[in-house]
Order: C-alpha cells, then structure tokens, then sequence
C-alpha cells in the first residue's frame, strides 16, 4: 500500500528558495493580486516566504518588488505612487517596477553611493483575465497560459476564496479527491450528500483529471463531475453552475482555484469562475460564496470556553461551499504529516497520482528540462480549454474513460 514517506513530505511542502519544490514551482506563473483591486496605493503580498510588494505606476504598470527599501529598510507597502515608480514613505527612495533605484533625495551627485548601484528584487509581471500574474523562476520566462477561464468568451468573475492557515499542498489535494464533496459539502450540496461516487483518475498533458458519478434521486439520471488538476497546482471544477438563476443551457460553468504557497503554513487562494457566452444563466448578486479567511487557528484546546461559561460544545460548520473546504482543511497540521495517513487505492488514487507526479517533475527540472503544463510556443497559447464541469447525465451517457485538455 502507498504512503508518503516523511522525506518526501519534506520535499512535497518546502518552497523556499533552493528546495526542489520551491524550485519547481518557480518554473510557472502566480497569481498575486486582481487587477481591478490595484490602483492608487502599494500592498505588501507574501510569496513562497518572500516579503513583496505590489504596485501600479502612475503610467499603468503593474510590478513586484522586494518589501524592504535598500536604505533603512522600511515597508514600500507604506510608499507614495508616482509616474516612474514607488517612492518609499521614510526618506523618498524612487524605485521602478524592476526594483531600479532612480532618486537618493538629498545625496549629492559625487557621492560614493550611486543610485545605479541599488536594486531590489524584482519580478517579471504581466496582467490576464482580470488577475497579475507574476514569475519568480529563471529566464527565459514561459508563457502565461491563456485557459479559456481566462480569455474565453463570456463572464470571468474573481475573488479571493480565501486564506488558509495551512501548507499549499493540502489545499491542492482537496481538489483532486473527488469522495469529500459527498460528506464535506453535504450542507452546501445536499443532493449529493453521503452518496459514494464510481471514480476514474488519468493524466493529462496539462495534469491529473478524476471523473465521478454519483446516483441522484432520479432514476437513470446521475450526477456528473469532470475535474482538472493544472501543474502547477490549479484546480478546475464546475459547481459554479449551481448557483445560477434561471434557464441552463449551452456551455457549463467552469471554474479554477490557484493555491498560492504565501510561506510553508500560509496559503492564499485565489479563484476565477467563468460563465461561457452562449450559457443564459445568469447570477444574482455576489456570485460566490462567503469567503474562507479566519484570522488565526480556529480549532483550539476547549476554545468554547473563551466565548461562554456554559457554551454548546463543537464546531458547527456553516452550509456554504467555501467554508466547508476551509475549515476541514484548516483543521489538519499545518504541514500535514503524511507519512501517518492510510490511504485507499482506489478513493485515493487521485492524491498518489498527484504526489507521484509533482515528484517526477521536480526531477525533470533538477536536469535542466521544462515540467509539465510549461507553453512556449504561442501557435499553442491562443486558447487552452479546459473542459471541467459539473453536470446531470442519463446512466446510458456514463463513461470513465481518458479525458484530455485541447488546444
């Protein structure tokens, strides 16, 4: 039977500069913030444990830039925006979005300290379907990949899902284990709760796919779930169809959630749900979920004593889609021990598959060569269609087969 040893655990959680996680994952683009969020001020972001900031220059352009200035290292997130650059709040530093320094307010020109002697890090950045991506791995830089959740015709809604209290892979593997939506989203879901899916998980050129049916109340008719796992840990689902109002038809509702390591036990997820144009459902008001962002750990020793003297004791878990998944997943060790788990073959092949593969394409990358789901080649970026969804079919339509992502 499969299990994770704790060396590879080791290997599968760090992310930090020279791991081989981190390097691996260095090789693909991140989304770090929402374009339409980012406008007059800076913020300061956390990535792969790297204090960052994020700016927009006063002509437009968006970049991220180490957090600290060269001088007395305060916080650029405190900076003034101007044309050229950020100007550091403590004594005026001017940096452009490649960590340039082009101002030293108050030093003379024959100082020994040269402007041109001064940069921060800097990051390459580019903006796609509403989110800023940027890139932490070596030149030269790959493609962003242009998923049709991204450039599609249609509605791409985003938001921030949610901020986890936990280690990357945890909120990854949540995406490829196809028996959790039975039993965890029974609440948000519940014609699909306890219900025990017939599974099929295959690679694909761009990851993992699992295919689930479930039986439904209705005879011959099942309940059906296409969804992908993009390297470099990208979940695409469909359930966003569930919460449209009016006639469904054409297209289903897709969706993809990045688990964006902010340090080893802090995770940032950031989610797009994209309503093809020739699919007439529509959504009233916020269409999605109340968000998963709890300030701190929330599962404490005997914490419903903090609130009471005589409290009811457990922890409730509200019926919503987003808080479901954050709270269970929170509620493992931050970095999950895996050497002690049992898993099934079968209900979790998925989650080996994933592991087994992450582990494969850290070497290619220790050998010089591109992972998995890395595109180059423009002919081959127009458009990447990523058929996820979730959908009610007759029992004659059931089929496990291979699935793969197109071009």
């Amino acid at each position: 039977m499969y299990r994770t040893s704790k060396e590879e655990n080791e290997v599968l959680t760090r992310t930090g500069k020279g791991t081989p996680m981190g390097e691996f994952l260095r090789r693909y683009w991140w989304p770090v913030g929402i374009s339409a969020h980012l406008r007059q001020r800076p913020t300061f972001i956390r990535v792969f444990g790297e204090d960052l900031v994020l700016f927009r220059d006063g002509r437009g352009r968006a970049g991220v830039v180490g957090a600290y200035c060269a001088h007395r290292r305060a916080n650029l997130c405190l900076g003034d925006i101007e044309r050229d650059g950020l100007r550091c709040r403590y004594h005026g530093w001017l940096y452009d979005t490649d960590g340039r320094c082009l101002q030293i307010p108050g030093e003379p020109e024959d100082s020994a300290l040269k402007k041109e002697s001064v940069r921060l890090p800097a990051y390459r950045v580019e903006e796609l379907g509403g989110l800023i991506f940027a890139y932490f791995g070596p030149e030269p830089a790959p493609l962003v990949p242009r998923y049709n959740f991204l450039v599609g015709e249609g509605e791409v809604y985003i938001t921030v899902q949610g901020l986890q209290n936990c280690n990357w892979l945890q909120c990854v593997e949540n995406g490829m284990d196809p028996v959790h939506p039975s039993f965890t989203h029974g609440g948000a879901w519940p014609d699909i709760m306890s219900t025990e899916p017939e599974l099929g998980f295959h690679e694909t050129e761009w990851g993992l796919v699992y295919k689930a049916y479930r039986k439904t109340k209705e005879p011959g008719m099942l309940n059906y779930r296409e969804h992908h796992l993009l390297m470099p840990g990208i979940s695409c689902g469909g359930s966003g169809g569930r919460y449209l109002k009016g006639q469904q038809a054409g297209t289903p509702v897709s969706a993809a959630r990045w688990s964006v390591p902010i340090d080893d036990t802090h995770t940032l997820l950031m989610r797009v749900r994209f309503k093809p144009s020739d699919n007439p459902g529509q959504y009233e008001g916020d269409p999605f979920s109340k968000r998963w962002k709890p300030p701190s750990q929330f599962i404490v020793p005997y914490k419903e004593y903090l609130d009471s003297d005589s409290p009811d004791l457990g922890y409730p878990i509200p019926p919503l889609h987003f808080i479901e998944d954050g709270m269970v997943v929170d509620s493992m060790p931050q970095v999950a021990d895996r050497e002690n788990e049992n898993l099934g073959p079968a209900i979790d092949d998925g989650i080996i598959k994933l592991r087994q593969m992450y582990l494969r394409e850290i070497e290619k990358v220790k050998r010089g060569e591109d992972p998995k789901c890395i595109v180059r080649d423009p002919a081959q970026n127009e458009m990447i269609v990523i058929p996820a969804y979730e959908k009610w079919v007759p029992e004659s339509e059931r089929s496990l087969g291979t699935s793969a992502a197109s071009r």
